[in-house]
Protein backbone atom coordinates (compact mmCIF):
# COMPACT_ATOMS: atom_id res chain seq x y z
CA UNK A 1 0.00 0.00 0.00
CA UNK A 2 2.69 2.39 1.00
CA UNK A 3 4.49 1.60 -2.33
CA UNK A 4 1.49 2.36 -4.37
CA UNK A 5 0.85 5.48 -2.83
CA UNK A 6 4.65 6.82 -3.45
CA UNK A 7 4.51 6.06 -6.78
CA UNK A 8 1.20 7.58 -7.02
CA UNK A 9 2.95 10.83 -5.78
CA UNK A 10 5.87 10.34 -7.91
CA UNK A 11 3.70 10.36 -11.04
CA UNK A 12 1.79 13.18 -9.44
CA UNK A 13 4.79 15.78 -9.34
CA UNK A 14 6.02 14.79 -12.76
CA UNK A 15 2.24 15.73 -14.08
CA UNK A 16 2.77 18.78 -11.91
CA UNK A 17 6.16 19.70 -13.28
CA UNK A 18 5.14 18.94 -16.58
CA UNK A 19 2.39 21.45 -16.24
CA UNK A 20 4.70 23.96 -14.67
CA UNK A 21 7.03 23.52 -17.29
CA UNK A 22 4.28 24.17 -20.05
CA UNK A 23 2.82 27.07 -18.01
CA UNK A 24 6.56 28.95 -18.07
CA UNK A 25 7.35 28.25 -21.93
CA UNK A 26 9.83 31.00 -22.79
CA UNK A 27 9.92 32.28 -26.08
CA UNK A 28 12.91 30.55 -28.60
CA UNK A 29 14.85 33.94 -29.66
CA UNK A 30 13.33 37.60 -27.88
CA UNK A 31 15.03 40.88 -29.22
CA UNK A 32 13.83 43.94 -26.75
CA UNK A 33 14.43 47.43 -27.56
CA UNK A 34 13.56 50.82 -26.74
CA UNK A 35 11.66 52.75 -29.52
CA UNK A 36 14.08 55.38 -30.84
CA UNK A 37 11.45 57.82 -32.06
CA UNK A 38 8.92 60.25 -30.05
CA UNK A 39 5.88 59.36 -32.39
CA UNK A 40 3.13 58.39 -30.34
CA UNK A 41 1.93 55.07 -32.62
CA UNK A 42 2.07 51.82 -31.37
CA UNK A 43 1.19 48.20 -32.85
CA UNK A 44 0.79 44.53 -31.03
CA UNK A 45 1.07 41.81 -33.29
CA UNK A 46 0.75 38.18 -33.21
CA UNK A 47 1.41 35.53 -35.97
CA UNK A 48 0.18 32.02 -36.37
CA UNK A 49 3.56 30.82 -36.59
CA UNK A 50 4.25 32.21 -32.72
CA UNK A 51 5.88 35.16 -33.64
CA UNK A 52 5.27 37.88 -31.95
CA UNK A 53 6.18 41.82 -32.70
CA UNK A 54 5.63 44.75 -31.01
CA UNK A 55 6.15 48.79 -32.15
CA UNK A 56 6.90 51.39 -29.53
CA UNK A 57 4.33 49.59 -27.25
CA UNK A 58 4.47 50.16 -22.96
CA UNK A 59 4.94 48.22 -20.49
CA UNK A 60 2.36 48.99 -18.95
CA UNK A 61 0.29 48.12 -22.37
CA UNK A 62 2.23 44.94 -22.39
CA UNK A 63 1.01 43.88 -19.49
CA UNK A 64 -2.83 44.25 -20.86
CA UNK A 65 -2.38 42.53 -23.85
CA UNK A 66 0.15 39.57 -21.89
CA UNK A 67 -2.33 39.51 -18.76
CA UNK A 68 -5.35 40.48 -19.95
CA UNK A 69 -6.02 43.36 -17.53
CA UNK A 70 -7.94 46.34 -17.89
CA UNK A 71 -6.44 49.67 -16.62
CA UNK A 72 -8.99 50.34 -14.04
CA UNK A 73 -7.49 47.19 -12.07
CA UNK A 74 -3.47 47.84 -12.32
CA UNK A 75 -1.61 50.27 -10.21
CA UNK A 76 2.04 50.68 -8.91
CA UNK A 77 4.95 50.74 -10.91
CA UNK A 78 7.27 53.88 -12.14
CA UNK A 79 5.61 56.40 -14.11
CA UNK A 80 8.22 55.36 -17.36
CA UNK A 81 6.10 51.99 -17.43
CA UNK A 82 3.18 54.07 -18.83
CA UNK A 83 5.56 56.53 -20.84
CA UNK A 84 8.63 54.60 -22.65
CA UNK A 85 8.03 52.73 -26.13
CA UNK A 86 9.47 49.25 -26.96
CA UNK A 87 10.23 47.42 -29.71
CA UNK A 88 9.70 43.59 -29.05
CA UNK A 89 10.58 40.73 -31.18
CA UNK A 90 10.24 36.92 -30.55
CA UNK A 91 9.37 33.82 -31.66
CA UNK A 92 7.91 30.89 -30.15
CA UNK A 93 10.23 27.29 -31.10
CA UNK A 94 6.92 25.04 -31.40
CA UNK A 95 6.03 23.70 -34.70
CA UNK A 96 3.45 26.17 -35.79
CA UNK A 97 0.49 26.93 -35.73
CA UNK A 98 0.58 28.27 -32.05
CA UNK A 99 -2.56 29.58 -29.93
CA UNK A 100 -2.84 33.26 -29.83
CA UNK A 101 -2.75 32.33 -25.78
CA UNK A 102 0.26 30.32 -25.60
CA UNK A 103 1.89 33.57 -26.93
CA UNK A 104 0.58 35.77 -24.81
CA UNK A 105 1.60 33.50 -21.98
CA UNK A 106 5.40 33.33 -23.14
CA UNK A 107 4.56 37.34 -23.50
CA UNK A 108 3.98 37.17 -19.41
CA UNK A 109 7.54 34.78 -19.08
CA UNK A 110 9.33 37.85 -21.32
CA UNK A 111 8.19 40.59 -18.82
CA UNK A 112 8.92 38.60 -15.69
CA UNK A 113 12.51 37.56 -16.95
CA UNK A 114 13.57 40.88 -19.38
CA UNK A 115 11.83 43.44 -17.14
CA UNK A 116 12.17 41.57 -13.88
CA UNK A 117 8.33 42.16 -13.80
CA UNK A 118 6.38 40.66 -10.35
CA UNK A 119 3.34 41.59 -8.95
CA UNK A 120 0.61 40.38 -6.94
CA UNK A 121 -3.74 40.42 -6.96
CA UNK A 122 -5.81 41.20 -4.37
CA UNK A 123 -8.91 42.46 -3.93
CA UNK A 124 -9.95 45.75 -3.45
CA UNK A 125 -13.02 47.63 -2.32
CA UNK A 126 -13.64 51.27 -4.68
CA UNK A 127 -16.41 52.83 -6.43
CA UNK A 128 -17.62 51.33 -9.19
CA UNK A 129 -20.45 50.46 -11.09
CA UNK A 130 -22.21 46.94 -10.89
CA UNK A 131 -23.97 45.57 -14.14
CA UNK A 132 -26.77 43.36 -13.25
CA UNK A 133 -30.22 42.29 -14.51
CA UNK A 134 -32.83 45.12 -14.07
CA UNK A 135 -36.29 44.11 -13.37
CA UNK A 136 -38.72 41.90 -16.00
CA UNK A 137 -35.20 40.28 -16.68
CA UNK A 138 -32.13 40.40 -20.02
CA UNK A 139 -33.48 41.58 -23.38
CA UNK A 140 -30.47 39.77 -24.93
CA UNK A 141 -30.71 38.40 -28.28
CA UNK A 142 -28.64 34.95 -29.17
CA UNK A 143 -25.22 34.97 -30.63
CA UNK A 144 -24.80 34.83 -34.06
CA UNK A 145 -22.30 35.58 -37.04
CA UNK A 146 -21.41 39.14 -38.69
CA UNK A 147 -18.77 41.62 -38.39
CA UNK A 148 -18.86 44.05 -35.30
CA UNK A 149 -18.78 48.11 -35.33
CA UNK A 150 -17.48 49.33 -32.08
CA UNK A 151 -18.03 52.93 -31.40
CA UNK A 152 -18.36 54.85 -28.00
CA UNK A 153 -22.01 55.55 -28.07
CA UNK A 154 -22.86 52.62 -31.45
CA UNK A 155 -22.00 48.98 -30.66
CA UNK A 156 -23.18 46.50 -33.05
CA UNK A 157 -22.13 43.22 -31.73
CA UNK A 158 -23.37 40.04 -33.33
CA UNK A 159 -21.35 38.14 -30.80
CA UNK A 160 -20.25 39.58 -27.59
CA UNK A 161 -19.82 38.78 -23.68
CA UNK A 162 -21.07 40.42 -20.55
CA UNK A 163 -17.44 41.03 -19.38
CA UNK A 164 -16.61 42.21 -22.76
CA UNK A 165 -19.51 45.04 -22.49
CA UNK A 166 -18.35 45.62 -19.18
CA UNK A 167 -14.97 47.09 -20.64
CA UNK A 168 -16.22 49.41 -22.71
CA UNK A 169 -18.76 50.91 -20.57
CA UNK A 170 -15.64 51.09 -18.41
CA UNK A 171 -14.24 54.23 -20.91
CA UNK A 172 -17.61 55.72 -20.84
CA UNK A 173 -17.94 55.60 -17.04
CA UNK A 174 -14.46 56.46 -16.06
CA UNK A 175 -14.81 53.77 -13.37
CA UNK A 176 -14.90 49.82 -12.94
CA UNK A 177 -17.79 48.28 -14.41
CA UNK A 178 -18.20 44.42 -12.89
CA UNK A 179 -20.33 41.72 -14.52
CA UNK A 180 -22.82 40.68 -11.59
CA UNK A 181 -25.59 39.50 -14.25
CA UNK A 182 -24.65 35.86 -13.40
CA UNK A 183 -25.00 35.62 -17.34
CA UNK A 184 -22.35 33.61 -19.28
CA UNK A 185 -21.99 32.92 -22.76
CA UNK A 186 -22.19 35.55 -26.03
CA UNK A 187 -25.13 37.44 -27.08
CA UNK A 188 -25.97 39.78 -29.95
CA UNK A 189 -25.74 42.78 -28.42
CA UNK A 190 -26.88 46.67 -29.87
CA UNK A 191 -26.56 49.74 -28.14
CA UNK A 192 -26.64 52.90 -28.36
CA UNK A 193 -26.94 56.17 -26.17
CA UNK A 194 -25.57 59.72 -25.84
CA UNK A 195 -22.21 60.58 -24.54
CA UNK A 196 -22.20 62.85 -22.05
CA UNK A 197 -18.93 63.67 -22.37
CA UNK A 198 -18.08 66.48 -24.02
CA UNK A 199 -14.63 65.82 -24.78
CA UNK A 200 -15.08 62.70 -26.41
CA UNK A 201 -18.05 63.96 -28.18
CA UNK A 202 -18.32 67.20 -29.86
CA UNK A 203 -21.91 66.74 -31.08
CA UNK A 204 -23.58 64.27 -28.74
CA UNK A 205 -26.77 63.26 -30.16
CA UNK A 206 -29.39 64.44 -28.01
CA UNK A 207 -31.75 62.29 -29.28
CA UNK A 208 -30.42 59.51 -28.12
CA UNK A 209 -31.26 58.41 -23.90
CA UNK A 210 -28.11 58.14 -21.32
CA UNK A 211 -26.34 55.65 -21.29
CA UNK A 212 -27.80 54.06 -17.86
CA UNK A 213 -31.50 54.32 -19.73
CA UNK A 214 -30.04 52.64 -22.65
CA UNK A 215 -28.77 49.80 -20.47
CA UNK A 216 -31.62 49.15 -18.89
CA UNK A 217 -34.49 49.70 -22.36
CA UNK A 218 -32.03 48.46 -25.22
CA UNK A 219 -30.21 45.32 -23.02
CA UNK A 220 -32.83 44.55 -19.71
CA UNK A 221 -29.95 45.41 -17.54
CA UNK A 222 -28.86 48.04 -15.17
CA UNK A 223 -26.00 49.80 -13.90
CA UNK A 224 -25.82 50.50 -10.64
CA UNK A 225 -22.72 52.75 -8.67
CA UNK A 226 -21.74 51.42 -5.31
CA UNK A 227 -18.74 50.28 -3.46
CA UNK A 228 -17.59 47.03 -4.97
CA UNK A 229 -14.57 44.43 -4.08
CA UNK A 230 -12.92 44.69 -7.57
CA UNK A 231 -10.14 42.25 -8.33
CA UNK A 232 -6.70 44.60 -8.41
CA UNK A 233 -3.78 43.71 -9.67
CA UNK A 234 -0.38 45.71 -7.90
CA UNK A 235 2.77 46.03 -9.82
CA UNK A 236 5.56 45.45 -6.70
CA UNK A 237 8.41 46.09 -9.37
CA UNK A 238 9.75 46.61 -12.56
CA UNK A 239 12.93 47.45 -14.14
CA UNK A 240 14.22 49.07 -17.54
CA UNK A 241 15.58 45.81 -19.41
CA UNK A 242 19.25 44.90 -19.94
CA UNK A 243 20.59 45.35 -23.73
CA UNK A 244 20.15 42.34 -26.19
Amino acid sequence: MRKHVLRWFAGYLLFASILWTQEKTAFEVASVRPHSTAEGQFSFDVKDSGRLTTRNMTVWNLMREAYGWRDSQMSGGPAWIKTDGYDVVAQAGQAAPVEHSRVLAMLQVLLEDRFHLRWHEQLREITAFALRLAPGGPKLAPAKDGSARLQMGNIVAPSMTLESLCQILEFELRKPVVDQTGLRGTYAIELQWARENAAAAQEPDTSRPSVFTAVREQLGLRLESGKLPVKTFVIDAVQRPAEN
